[in-house]
Formats: structure tokens, sequence, C-alpha cells
């Protein structure tokens, strides 16, 4: 399908705009939505705070695992384009709800991780860090498959250093996801079903205040109705389409006559 009008009305307003702010869904960059399913998922039965608690042996032998497929994935053409569009000073900010540290990877500089990432774990008795190699070693010498920190006199049991399933997302990331919604002339979700408290309510914050919505995934949003451009399609082509247009446009402004 052909979303050309769709993709120039988006285009016209990131270019009035000079603090766009993008929200990018679990699913960002793939063609199934996973946040409609999440809560039936292996991640949210193996990988949680309730898991982690109660068998922590089951938790970690699950967890590692999963974190290190996660880990060894590469950004995607979408993960780059939105990076790209950073770049060229389109877009601000992206607050990200997935834990792989794929916008990073992909070269944007100011990502808020609502959930954290999955490539260390930590200790809550003495703050120490580990990355995944680390706990992995860890776990191959713990005859009960729980990694243990290994400061001085400590010995506490680790946990990873994101948001579980199950517990409250850290107040310092919604903290500054309100501040940045609060102050955005632009906001953007993608590839998100919104469903989730609190990061369903960061586009009312925007609302509130006539600035303009840009609504883009497969899945309808409780803010369709509201938003200035909807664009019922994943992401990935989208955002692809959208930097190539604006970052040529851009460049073509910018050359000398």
């Amino acid at each position: 399908m052909d979303f050309a009008t769709e993709i120039a009305a988006l285009q016209d307003l990131l270019a009035h705009a000079d603090q766009a702010v993008v929200l990018t869904g679990l699913g960002f960059g793939r063609d199934d939505d996973l946040e409609i399913n999440a809560g039936q998922s292996d991640w949210a039965d193996h990988a949680s705070l309730e898991t982690l608690l109660v068998d922590p042996g089951r938790f970690w032998a699950y967890y590692y695992a999963a974190a290190m497929e996660i880990s060894a994935r590469e950004p995607s053409p979408a993960h780059v384009a939105l990076a790209r569009l950073q770049r060229a000073g389109v877009i601000a900010t992206i607050i990200a709800q997935s834990a792989d540290h794929l916008h990073a990877k992909a070269g944007a500089t100011d990502v808020i991780e609502m959930h954290g990432n999955v490539l260390t774990a930590k200790c809550e008795r003495c703050g120490e860090r580990y990355g995944l190699p680390e706990v992995g070693a860890f776990l191959a010498a713990a005859d009960d498959g729980v990694p243990r920190c290994t400061a001085p006199d400590c010995g506490y049991p680790l946990r990873p250093s994101g948001t579980l399933w199950g517990e409250p997302l850290a107040d310092e990331g919604v903290t500054r996801a309100w501040e940045l919604a609060a102050n955005a002339d632009a906001f953007i979700a993608i590839d998100s079903a919104l469903r989730t408290i609190p990061l369903s309510l960061l586009p009312s914050v925007p609302l509130t205040r006539g600035v303009p919505l840009a609504m883009i995934g497969q899945t309808p949003t409780q803010y369709d109705r509201y938003a200035r451009v909807v664009i019922r399609s994943a992401g990935a082509p989208i955002v692809e389409a959208l930097a190539d247009r604006m970052i040529d446009d851009h460049a073509g402004a910018s050359a000398p006559a």
C-alpha cells in the first residue's frame, strides 16, 4: 500500500518542529506486534520479578540465554533510519520500550530506555555492575545456577539491571519521559499499542497543549482520533522512507548554489 500522502503529512509535521519526540514500541523494526501478546509470553512467565524471587535458578536459566540472544541482534534498517533522522536534527529524542539497545547500536545518541536493557546485571547490596559475559562465567561456576557478586565481602545474588516483568519502571526514566513529552512540539508513536501505564499516558501530555501527534503502527490506539497523522502500517518502511525524503531534502537545501 502506498502511504505517500501520509508520509508527506508526517514530513510537514516534523519540518515545523524543533523538539520532536519519538516513542518506539517493543516491536519496532519487526513485523509482529510484541506488545499485544506480551502478557502471555515466555518472557512474562520466566523473566518476571516473581520468578527471580521465588525460583532464581529457573529465572537465570531462561533469562541469560534470552539476554544473550537479544544482545547479539543487529539494528534493523528502521533503527538506522531513525538514528539518521536524529543526526539530521529532524527528531530530538527517542523513548524506547524495548530493552535490546538497538537504537544506540544504530547510532542514536539521546535514547531513554524505559525498561533499561539486557546488557548488564547488578548487585543491589553494593551497586557493582557486570556485563553478560561475566554473568555467564558466574553462572557456570554456581552450584545453584544463581550468579553472585564478586566484590570483596559481598556475594549477594545478582539481578538484571533493567526492569523485569511485574515491577514498576524506574522513576528516573519515567520522569525524563514525562519532561520530554511536556516540552515536545511534536510527538510520534511508532509500533506501540500504548496499552501499559505509564507509557500509555505519554501522548496525552503534548495533546493537552495542542501539540500535534502522529501515530504509526498496525495496531489502533486510543489516540488515533486525536492525531494529526495516522499511518496504519508497520513502522519500518515508513521511517525508512521518511529518512530518505527528509535527509535528502535537508542536504539539498544546504548544498551550495
